[in-house]
C-alpha cells in the first residue's frame, strides 16, 4: 500500500542477501537461462521492515517456481534494488534494473510516492509492473498501460463497503471522517459516491492533519448527528476520534478502511470498536482452498506469512504466470502477455485487469473487531475465492 501499515527484522542487508542465495543456486549451471524479476522496494530505514516482507515473499514465489514449474532450461531469480524511500532513487533503480537483460518484471513499490515517481521510468523501459500494496487511485489515473495493480483502489475500496455494509443501516445517516494526508480521502469519496447512489443519508468531513485536534473533531462529527461513521484512515490517525467520539456520547455504529486492519487496532482500539467492521484487500488466507499447499510451504520455508509478503508472493506470482503461459522471456514479451488481460490465480485473489491495470472485478473482506483479534465476516463480492 502506499501507507506504511499494508513483518520480519533483517532490515536491507538480509533482504539484498536474498537475490544472491537464488543466483548462486543456478547460474553456475551454463545450461539454465536465468530469468529475474525485480524488486523496486524501501529496504532501508523506518520502513526496511515492510520492504522486506514483500521481497520475502517475491522469493517464497521465486523459489516454489524453481522447486515445481519452472522449465528444466530457465531458473527464475529475484534482483532487489533498494529505493531507500527517495523519488529519484526510486525512479533510477527502474533504469538500472533494465541495464540487466535477465529481469524481465519489477515488483514495486512499497509507499504511493515511490510508485507515482517510477511510473514514467518503468513505462520507457517497457516493464511490466505488479503493484503490491499501493492503494492511491493516483497509480493507474496516469494511464500508464504497464502497471498491475493487486489490491482494491482506495475508492473501489470504499464503494465496495458502502454496497456491503451499509443495507444493514437503513435510515441512519454516514459520516465518512478522513484527514487530508496521503491516505483516506479517495475511501471516503469512494464510500460516499456508492452510498448516495444506493439512496443513503451520507456525507463526508475532511480534517487537515497537520491541526488535527480528535476532540475538537468529535464535536463537529457529532454536530452532523450520524448512526454510523466510517472512518478512513490509518489507526494511527483517526484511532483517537473514535475514542473521542464516544467520550462525547456517540452511541452509533463504527466501520473502519483498511488501514486499521492491523494488530495496533486490536491493541489500542478494541473496546471502542468492538463489532465494527474493517475493510481489507487481504482474504482470509486459511479459507482459500488454492493457498493451502503454498501457506504450507511458505511458512516451512519463510515463516509467517504477513500482508506484505502475502502480496509480494501474488505480484511475482502474476509475472511468472504470465512468462510461462505466453513463453515470454524478455520485457516486452512479456509487457505483452500481461496486456492481454489473461485471467491469474495467485495467492490473494483472482485477477484480469483493465487497460489501466486495476482489477476487472476488485474485492475488499470484511473482518469484525473482537477483543483480542479480527474475525472474518464475508467478502464484499462472492466469488468462491474464499470458502
Amino acid at each position: 500500500m502506499k501507507r506504511k501499515t499494508f513483518l520480519a527484522a533483517s532490515g536491507a542487508a538480509a533482504a539484498a542477501s536474498l537475490a544472491p542465495a537464488a543466483r548462486a543456486q543456478y547460474v553456475n549451471q551454463q545450461f539454465l537461462q536465468q530469468v529475474s524479476i525485480g524488486v523496486n522496494v524501501t529496504l532501508s530505514g523506518p520502513l526496511e521492515k515492510y520492504g522486506t516482507e514483500v521481497a520475502r515473499g517475491v522469493q517464497a514465489a521465486v523459489d516454489e517456481t524453481n522447486h515445481f514449474t519452472a522449465p528444466l532450461s530457465r531458473a527464475w531469480a529475484m534482483r532487489t534494488f533498494d529505493d531507500r524511500n527517495d523519488p529519484a532513487l526510486a525512479a533510477t533503480n527502474a533504469n538500472v534494473a533494465a541495464a540487466d537483460p535477465t529481469v524481465i518484471g519489477i515488483v514495486g513499490n512499497l509507499t504511493g510516492a515511490m510508485t507515482l515517481a517510477s511510473l514514467s521510468r518503468y513505462a520507457n523501459v517497457n516493464f511490466a509492473v505488479a503493484v503490491p500494496t499501493v492503494t492511491t487511485d493516483a497509480v493507474t489515473n496516469r494511464g500508464y498501460h504497464n502497471v498491475f495493480r493487486l489490491p482494491a483502489k482506495d475508492s473501489s475500496s470504499g464503494r465496495l463497503f458502502a454496497s456491503s455494509v451499509l443495507p444493514e443501516k437503513r435510515g441512519v445517516a454516514a459520516i465518512a471522517v478522513a484527514l487530508d494526508g496521503e491516505y483516506g480521502y479517495d475511501v471516503a469519496r469512494g464510500f460516499v459516491q456508492q452510498a448516495k447512489a444506493d439512496r443513503h443519508a451520507a456525507d463526508v468531513l475532511l480534517f487537515p492533519v497537520k491541526s488535527f485536534d480528535p476532540a475538537a473533531a468529535a464535536r463537529t462529527v457529532l454536530d452532523r448527528q450520524p448512526g454510523y461513521v466510517f472512518l478512513c484512515g490509518t489507526t494511527a490517525g483517526l484511532g483517537p476520534l473514535a475514542d473521542a467520539l464516544r467520550l462525547a456520547g456517540y452511541r452509533g455504529d463504527f466501520g473502519a478502511c483498511d488501514g486499521f486492519y492491523n494488530a495496533d487496532t486490536i491493541a489500542a482500539y478494541a473496546k471502542t470498536l468492538e463489532g465494527a467492521y474493517v475493510a481489507s484487500s487481504l482474504p482470509p488466507l486459511d479459507r482459500v482452498p488454492s493457498a493451502v499447499g503454498l501457506l504450507t510451504d511458505f511458512e516451512r520455508e519463510v515463516g509467517p506469512i504477513t500482508a506484505f509478503s502475502a502480496y509480494g508472493y501474488a505480484a511475482a506470482q502474476l509475472l511468472i504466470n504470465a512468462s510461462q503461459r505466453f513463453g515470454a522471456y524478455t520485457r516486452f514479451a512479456l509487457l505483452a502477455a500481461m496486456q492481454r488481460s489473461p485471467t491469474f490465480t495467485t495467492l490473494v485473489g483472482q485477477y484480469s485487469f483493465n487497460v489501466y491495470g486495476d482489477p476487472l472485478i476488485p474485492n475488499i473482506y470484511i473482518y469484525t473487531v473482537g477483543a483480542d483479534k479480527f474475525a472474518f465476516s464475508r467478502p464484499a463480492i462472492r466469488s468462491g475465492f474464499v470458502l
